[in-house]
């Protein structure tokens, strides 16, 4: 029973993943059969483009969840490793997020074509974490560094003043 908690996670990543694909061909398949057969005629060159645009976002966030489970077995062939937890937070979160986004807007793109648009919210997304993670805690630092340091008050210079003087102990 050494392996119990590998064949749990195992169980539970084989599970998410299930619901994954399920989510995905639900957006997929009615979009496909509805809006590219059905009204290929006024499937142009932008929809094609946002279309194939959803499903590489779509394969990308799939095959880094799926390489995140890749199980590891040793050489009797008796599971190692289950895998990574998929209901840990992080980047994983990120991923199911960029399925969901993509899946939702697939469903909207059977409603109007201009909800093909909401496709940039996933980039714009990314600009703002990555301005609030990395480059404006720089530019921060950056900006303090360079401020030249404030001139001290009369009063603190004084007191400063009076600290640096040498205190004579006179004697009897």
């Amino acid at each position: 029973m050494a392996n119990s908690g590998a064949k749990k996670r195992k169980t539970q990543n084989e599970k998410e993943l299930l619901k994954i694909r399920l989510i995905m061909a639900a957006a997929i398949i009615p979009y496909v059969s509805y809006r590219v057969i059905y009204h290929a005629d006024s499937f142009g060159g932008w929809l094609w483009f946002a279309y194939l645009s959803l499903n590489a976002l779509n394969l990308f966030a799939y095959y880094i969840i799926t390489s995140m489970c890749k199980l590891t077995y040793d050489n009797n062939g008796e599971l190692i490793d289950g895998g990574a937890d998929l209901n840990q937070g992080g980047m994983t979160e990120y991923y199911f997020d960029i399925i969901y986004v993509c899946s939702i807007i697939q469903g909207l793109g059977l409603i109007s074509d201009k909800c093909l648009y909401l496709i940039l919210v996933i980039p714009a997304f990314a600009i703002f974490k990555i301005w609030k993670t990395f480059i404006g805690p720089y530019l921060a630092s950056r900006n303090q560094q360079q401020q030249p340091q404030e001139e001290k008050s009369k009063r603190r210079e004084k007191m400063e003043k009076k600290q640096d003087k040498q205190k004579v102990k006179y004697v009897k």
